[in-house]
């Protein structure tokens, strides 16, 4: 049955984080090697990643491309990681790659992610796509998707996350995110500040590459998805698709592709009356840029906030801390969460409730009288319940 292939994928989560390209490599060869068949750009960064990727695919696709898009995580079905011109995988297709490879992915004994990674590339072979656009899972130097050999990097903005796998400081963030760039590729990337320009151009010189920074703009130009920084991650996006010398696209297929560009849980307007927004944000530089948005609407605002354990908590309650009206606290049964008692605990403000079931309380504020707008925020493992409530779908874009 096809529920026992998605089960059994969805069980290869319990084997972790697996850093490394070995198995990757393996598992890829054993499936013959797809990712050789299409080209691909690979993106990297600490947030505006899956955005970033999404604007580069919107263009190529309207540009009359066949595209692929792998991005993770997903927020409601595994099926949202993998499309083509925004149509999410079809189970049977996960059924079937799983029915003619599950033998090397338990002789492997890879990861949930290296076999997403193949799954991926193993589909855009398949159904011959021209490109496919692959957003980095973590880092980049020991990250599946740099086993896909891409002939360009695109870089977003860098920041502190998941500083117990990358290291504690910007720079060393830096680094292995950029050790992803191989020999003669070229790099588009925001403008970092000096300290990290320096790892990259060390590392650049290092395998003959070419980094091309793009200055900050002051404000977008096209798109219409929520947040001033949505501006960086267009003009990264606009700078790549100049750089696809194979690829033709123009100013008017930029705009058009950029005007219509979709993209779920990046603050998401997803109900009215109260105004509903669903964000993934889960650091401290995402919940800034969150705020910075909240800033800008009226009224009574509320936050529905569960983290992660190994978050920066207090850099992010301090973020968030002033811009909401009231916060509501509660948590996932997801492993590496923050306890709602807990979090609650490190709160000073006396705006603060708990409610540890997630579906009751958005189910008491989605219809509350007392806010103007409603902000659910902190994790992507909330997507099943959102969409379940707001009968929404997240996989076609």
């Amino acid at each position: 049955m096809i529920t026992d292939y998605i089960s059994y994928l969805l069980s290869l989560e319990s084997k972790g984080i697996k850093l490394g390209l070995e198995r990757t490599e393996q598992l890829l060869a054993l499936c013959k090697n797809p990712q050789k068949n299409f080209d691909s750009i690979q993106v990297i960064g600490t947030n505006g990643k899956g955005s970033t990727s999404a604007m580069i695919a919107n263009i190529l696709k309207v540009s009359g491309y066949k595209v692929g898009l792998y991005t993770s995580p997903h927020l409601s079905t595994i099926n949202e990681r993998i499309r083509i011109n925004g149509h999410a995988i079809s189970d049977n297709k996960i059924s079937e790659f799983i029915n003619q490879h599950q033998k090397h992915i338990n002789k492997l004994n890879s990861s949930f992610f290296e076999t997403m990674t193949a799954l991926a590339s193993w589909y855009f072979s398949v159904e011959k796509v021209d490109i496919a656009i692959l957003e980095t899972g973590l880092g980049g130097r020991l990250d599946s998707v740099t086993a896909c050999d891409s002939s360009m990097l695109v870089c977003t903005s860098i920041s502190k996350d998941h500083q117990h796998i990358l290291g504690d400081s910007v720079e060393e963030i830096a680094y292995e995110k950029i050790c992803a760039l191989k020999r003669n590729m070229i790099c588009i990337s925001s403008n970092h500040k000096t300290s990290i320009k320096t790892i990259f151009n060390k590392h650049a010189s290092l395998v003959n590459a070419q980094i091309i920074y793009v200055p900050s703009p002051n404000h977008s130009q096209f798109i219409k998805l929520n947040g001033i920084h949505q501006s960086e991650n267009e003009i990264l996006a606009i700078k790549a698709v100049e750089n696809l010398h194979k690829f033709k696209v123009n100013d008017f297929l930029i705009n058009k592709g950029l005007s219509s560009v979709l993209w779920p849980g990046r603050i998401q307007k997803i109900h009215n009356k109260p105004h509903v927004y669903y964000d993934v944000a889960h650091n401290q530089a995402s919940f800034q840029s969150l705020c910075s948005y909240v800033n800008t609407l009226k009224g009574h605002k509320t936050l529905i906030l569960a983290l992660q354990k190994h978050k920066n908590l207090n850099s992010v309650i301090k973020t968030i801390e002033n811009t909401f009206s009231q916060i509501i606290i509660t948590q996932t049964n997801v492993r590496n969460f923050v306890i709602a008692n807990e979090l609650f605990n490190l709160f000073s403000a006396n705006k603060v409730q708990l409610i540890k079931d997630p579906l009751k309380a958005i189910q008491m504020y989605k219809l509350s009288q007392k806010t103007d707008t409603l902000i659910i925020a902190g994790s992507h493992y909330l997507g099943p319940i959102i969409s379940k409530e707001f009968k929404i779908s997240f996989e076609n874009i």
